[in-house]
């Protein structure tokens, strides 16, 4: 497969012109025609008279054009309302991809207050998925047709809005939930088996040939070609939401049993394109560029252009741009700006969509959404994150002439502490998974440490693997040998000591907007010390830049058994950032002089046989990061070193049973790398490299710096697996690109081009 060329490109470009990403200036593109009742027919009907699959062509009734109001622009090119203004000509107000769009044009379709059908969710995702690609429009078009979506949904049926925001992420619930949807291929492919009357060797030939690019491809397919003399009722968003509930909660010796008997019903109700969009959310492979900041971004102009009702209070208004009390773009636009921003702050300190939307549904705008959408005990956010520094010469230049901190880094686990009362404590990782099983001594130790004022607080911390006999940090790979489910304080082996540096909320009040020196003094104030099991990051201030005060504080980090320090602001831009990896933290590594400033953070997509002493075995490993933009694994290099003859054992044996026939369609691989294995996207791995270099066979951030190439690592050595991050949490394109930026800036050119 030829390497892709995304959007990385044209968005870093931008981002030169000083343009936000999430809204890139552009004209908007139509793509997809939707037939009379709203269903996107041509694309679908061309795919699949491309592969082969009969079907009948329905007369297609006139259309009529709702005419489009004209209205003034307000801020160019670039602000919410170029979202908004134009691109109406030729378009019907009933498709969703039209910025004129009006909900009530859809109600002979969708009536009030009925169920909504669920075509109306899968025909709007196909005309998402046909923008892929189409050009720099895409994006904004997307943000058209989401938001229109919601809109629809608001006039229509107001509860269906949570249920479609879930299924577009491919989720049931928040991420701390753990209902974790992704099914096996086996239970898909068993069920498509019985419903369709076709083998399992059928279907993988499908895909191996690229008769279908994958299993939703094989159950449009399938679904396609069959006849029934009854059709099942109409499946509606929430009839399909409840049934990947109840598959994602699926437990116990019956469970797959029950998995295949609810796909299957979903598939046998099932029309046209629902069939392949159903499978692909059951698979979590959805891959159709929808990323959360699209979403919240979505939400906000919906419920800025809408308005819903309220039981004892203003009636639902459908268009504010129309009507009486239309307001016009000068005034509307400065509140999809207000709005955007306090969406996306509620959701950073709040990441819950039930909350989020249930607080938008009260009528919440952006004057009054932080009130109640806020950081809570229970909820965990993401975790702010440090952006890694080449050296000390870096850090001057970019704390120079602010106060800031230095922390020792240490090598651990993150985890934040959610104490909910003097009873009640849960302790999440970097991801918002909950390790509170995992950890009960370290639960005794904080109910034992907490100050006795404190009844509720969030901290932010360090778990650490610790020899609690010679008083020392024991190395990372210690702490993985620890149990991870049903653990009992007399069952541990490795002990840990919790290492406290921040503190988010105490008692109710949240903290997120006091500046660093604030948070880290009521933090000492509410935890006390003991030693080997909870203490504070060891720190120390600076005034000014010194780099030897600096570099001797760096040495002592590492002779107490650290990675290196975290530079952080301490009074000026000093506010904690939930999900951000900002430039007021920066993290400086022991070993920045040996080579990248940072560690990298990759997925195994395929392996080579090994050779000589390695043969039995894989000898190396084709690695990849994940472009959030374009959904898609990009390679980065091939590794065989850094590997114990443990290590090669374990991971051979490890992905014997992760491997697949073919590449996922979401890999971007270059034909001359392709593995003797392909593997299933699984498992992070932590690597380090000499430098990066522009690559003519690796594909990720293909074209940002060069055209028609990648950007490559040179000698990749493997260090540890992160069971602490998902495969989607690797390291970006994007931060592959600032890598090779800052490596270039700091040496003064580029990496040369590199064959690997």
């Amino acid at each position: 497969m030829a390497p892709r060329k995304g959007s990385l490109e044209a968005a870093f470009a931008r981002k030169e012109k000083g343009d936000t990403l999430t809204t890139p200036p552009s004209k908007q593109s139509q793509v997809a025609t939707n037939g009379a009742d709203g269903t996107p027919e041509a694309p679908a009907k061309r795919r699949r008279l491309e592969k082969g699959v009969a079907q009948t062509t329905p007369t297609k009734p006139e259309k009529v054009l709702e005419k489009v109001p004209e209205v003034t622009l307000h801020s160019g090119e670039t602000g919410p309302w170029s979202l908004w203004h134009g691109g109406s000509a030729g378009k019907d107000a009933k498709e969703l991809q039209c910025p004129a769009f009006d909900p009530k044009l859809r109600e002979a379709e969708f009536p009030v207050g009925k169920p909504v059908s669920f075509s109306l969710l899968s025909g709007a995702l196909l005309e998402i998925e046909e923008l892929k690609g189409s050009g720099k429009g895409s994006r904004k078009t997307m943000t058209v047709i989401l938001s229109n979506l919601f809109r629809l949904l608001m006039h229509v049926q107001p509860q269906d809005i949570i249920a479609a925001v879930y299924i577009l992420i491919n989720k049931v619930a928040p991420d701390y939930e753990a209902a974790e949807l992704g099914v096996g291929d086996s239970i898909i492919i068993k069920a498509l088996c019985e419903n369709f009357g076709r083998s399992e060797a059928t279907i993988k030939h499908s895909l191996a040939s690229g008769e279908a690019k994958d299993l939703g491809e094989v159950a449009l397919q399938s679904r396609m070609s069959q006849k029934m003399l009854m059709m099942p009722p109409k499946l509606t968003i929430a009839k399909v939401f409840s049934e990947m509930k109840a598959i994602a909660h699926s437990a116990g010796k019956e469970s797959q049993k029950a998995k295949k008997e609810k796909i299957q019903k979903l598939l046998v109700a099932s029309r046209g394109e629902e069939a392949k969009f159903i499978v692909r959310m059951l698979q979590a492979k959805l891959r159709i560029g929808i990323q959360i900041p699209t979403l919240l971004q979505a939400l906000a102009y919906a419920f800025t252009l809408t308005k819903p009702g309220q039981p004892s209070g203003p009636a639902a208004v459908t268009d504010r741009r129309k009507g009486q009390a239309k307001l016009s773009a000068a005034e509307l636009e400065p509140q999809m700006i207000v709005m955007e921003a306090a969406v996306r702050q509620a959701f950073s300190e709040l990441p819950n969509f039930d909350k989020l939307i249930g607080a938008l549904m009260e009528g919440r705008d952006g004057s009054s959404l932080l009130e109640v959408c806020r950081i809570s005990v229970g909820v965990p956010v993401k975790p702010m994150l440090a952006k890694p520094s080449k050296g000390i010469a870096e850090v001057g230049e970019r704390l120079a002439g602010k106060r800031f901190t230095g922390e020792w880094k240490y090598d651990g686990e993150r985890a934040q502490i959610h104490v909910l009362s003097r009873d009640v404590i849960q302790i999440y990782s970097r991801n918002s998974e909950n390790m509170t099983e995992k950890y009960p001594d370290v639960i005794e130790v904080v109910k034992q440490s907490l100050a006795e004022d404190v009844h509720s607080c969030i901290i932010d911390s360090e778990l650490v693997a610790f020899d609690q006999v010679n008083k020392k940090i024991l190395p990372f790979q210690v702490l993985t040998t620890r149990g991870r489910k049903n653990i009992t304080v007399e069952d541990i082996k490795v002990n840990v000591c919790l290492f406290a540096f921040d503190c988010m909320l105490i008692n109710g009040q949240p903290l997120v907007k006091e500046p660093l020196e604030v948070r880290r003094d009521k933090l000492w104030k509410i935890l006390w010390p003991s030693e080997g099991k909870v203490t504070f990051a060891v720190y120390r201030n600076f005034s000014d830049i010194n780099e030897e005060e600096i570099q001797a504080f760096l040495d002592e980090s590492i002779a107490g058994s650290c990675e290196g320090l975290m530079l952080k602001t301490l009074t000026e831009n000093a506010t904690y950032e939930p999900s951000k990896r900002s430039l007021n933290w920066l993290k400086l590594k022991k070993d920045y002089l040996e080579g990248m400033a940072d560690s990298i953070d990759v997925v195994p997509i395929g392996a080579y046989y090994g050779k000589g002493k390695r043969s039995g075995a894989y000898g190396a490993y084709l690695l990849a990061i994940y472009d959030q933009e374009n959904e898609e694994f990009q390679t980065v290099c091939k590794a065989g070193t850094g590997f114990s003859d443990e290590d090669l054992v374990t991971h051979y044996g490890f992905f014997k049973t992760h491997q697949r026939p073919c590449a996922e369609t979401n890999y971007n691989v270059n034909d001359k790398l392709k593995p003797d294995v392909w593997l299933e996207p699984c498992q992070v791995w932590e690597i380090r490299a000499a430098d990066l270099s522009i690559s003519p066979v690796h594909t990720s951030a293909f074209g940002v710096k060069a055209d028609g190439k990648g950007i490559g690592l040179r000698f990749p050595r493997f260090l540890r697996i992160r069971d602490d991050k998902t495969p989607e949490e690797s390291t970006g394109a994007e931060q592959i690109v600032e890598m090779f930026e800052a490596q270039a800036s700091v040496s003064g050119t580029a990496a040369a081009d590199d064959d690997f």
